[in-house]
């Protein structure tokens, strides 16, 4: 009981001394209250986690296209297969038809 009673007399005293209450009072201000507080940071750091993931599928697809780049720059033939798949080119003697499907056309499962 006695242990008890040292233990809680301590701890009031330390509570007393004002550098300490200065430091806790200083915690409690950086860590909830300020505009720069842990919320902040964490929210901060997930953002940052989610810039970076974008940023290193934004380099795959750049290096994706520049590969895709030098094949199309180097094989005319493939070069006419992209142009007539992606931008429906046609040559002159052609009739070119393009069917689209819409989602109410596809049937229900």
């Amino acid at each position: 009981m006695k242990m008890k009673n040292d233990f809680r007399g301590g701890l009031i005293g330390v509570l007393k001394n004002r550098f300490v209450l200065t430091g806790i009072f200083g915690l409690v201000w950086v860590s909830f209250v300020s505009e720069i507080d842990l919320i902040y940071l964490i929210k901060s750091q997930q953002e940052l986690n989610e810039l970076k993931t974008q940023v290193n599928h934004y380099d795959l697809k750049i290096s994706e296209t520049g590969e895709q780049l030098r094949a199309l720059s180097s094989e005319p033939a493939l070069l006419e297969r992209f142009a007539r798949e992606q931008y429906f080119m046609k040559r002159d003697n052609e009739d070119l038809f393009r069917i689209v499907a819409s989602v109410a056309d596809q049937p229900v499962k």
